[in-house]
């Protein structure tokens, strides 16, 4: 018995050693993962996986949006996996000169983040243009959505031109992955301007905090924490009531905004790829529950709503419909979506 207990207690220490080795290696290798203050805002980042806040020194900054993107601009983006070249109109959207209507035109305003923007794709094979290729020569799509935008700018692009645009139809793609957070913090001041709440940033900071748990007593268990713990806490914050009911509050404002100009309103809840493709990633961020919420929201509010996954959660093409590294649908998967939204929101109504 005394050698096993002799046994046990020099594995344990051998077991003790080598944390403490690994926890010091990891304090000298990584000191910003260290340094409390570095490390905190950090994990925000990765929590929020979007900007929220826009300084006046930034790039392309707004006070009424945040942040906009150039006007008649054209620019070639590369990366490992692809290369696009992005234009923008005089307005400062990826889309065409907006033109005088027609009786015989069926208009659609396409609002949304990176998913609907069309990073790595050419024109042709964003989700607008493919859009645009499914109707009848009068479906007109006109794409608003803008790279890094929540649903806060969003719905202040829509106010902006909505009434200039005067669209038929408007489409507002609703990101889980990175809208929910960003929408809690975010808000139109009086002003119509885009604003953000310090007290709500520090009450989401604090909630970070306290989920890190022993994960923050630890430089090693904080690099754990990064890659595969803030990802589930992401969305655990996000369905929590206070945070998630403000991404509701927006979408009925949306409702309210299309109602008054008699003008029909949709919904496309889009994911991540883990949430897509499933398994063991996707159980462990639980990701699909936040979109879950989004659509049970809609339709009990009788908004008109579509979720993407349904269709592009099938066994044979799922793990083919996003850029492996970079995220965003490819164009197998702008194909999809488009294809999506003309069968499940345009096609019915594009002849009344």
């Amino acid at each position: 018995m005394k050698r096993f207990f002799r046994k046990a207690a020099i594995i344990l220490l051998q077991i003790v050693a080598v944390m403490f080795a690994v926890e010091i290696t990891a304090r000298i290798i990584f000191p910003d993962i260290a340094n409390n203050s570095l490390y905190l805002k950090r994990a925000y980042s990765r929590l929020l996986n979007s900007a929220v806040t826009f300084k006046p020194d930034s790039d392309n900054y707004s006070h009424k949006y945040g942040f906009t993107l150039s006007s008649n601009a054209e620019n070639t983006r590369t990366s490992s996996e692809f290369t696009y070249t992005r234009k923008t109109n005089s307005a400062g959207f990826r889309t065409k000169e907006v033109q005088p209507g027609n009786a015989d035109e069926y208009r659609i305003m396409l609002l949304g983040d990176s998913m609907m923007f069309g990073v790595g794709v050419e024109e042709s094979d964003m989700i607008s243009s493919l859009l645009e290729d499914h109707g009848e020569p009068g479906l007109s799509v006109y794409n608003y959505s803008v790279s890094g935008y929540n649903t806060v700018q969003e719905l202040i692009v829509a106010k902006e031109h909505v009434d200039s645009l005067k669209p038929d139809h408007m489409i507002l793609g609703f990101f889980i992955a990175n809208d929910l957070i960003p929408n809690a913090i975010a808000f139109i001041d009086n002003e119509g301007n885009y604003s953000t709440s310090a007290e709500m940033k520090r009450k989401i900071k604090r909630n970070l905090k306290e989920h890190l748990g022993l994960f923050f007593e630890s430089t090693a268990l904080r690099i754990v924490a990064l890659r595969a713990y803030i990802p589930r806490l992401r969305y655990q914050i996000a369905t929590s009531d206070d945070v998630i009911s403000k991404s509701y509050a927006l979408l009925r404002e949306f409702d309210n905004l299309a109602n008054d100009r008699d003008i029909r309103f949709s919904v496309v809840i889009m994911y991540p790829r883990d949430s897509v493709q499933g398994g063991i990633v996707e159980d462990w961020s639980n990701s699909r529950h936040a979109g879950q919420l989004i659509y049970s929201f809609c339709m009990r509010d009788s908004i008109d709503v579509l979720n993407i996954i349904d269709y592009m959660n099938t066994a044979e093409h799922k793990n083919n419909y996003f850029f492996k590294e970079d995220g965003h649908p490819n164009k197998q998967g702008n194909a999809v979506i488009a294809e999506a939204i003309y069968k499940g929101l345009v096609a019915p109504h594009i002849s009344q």
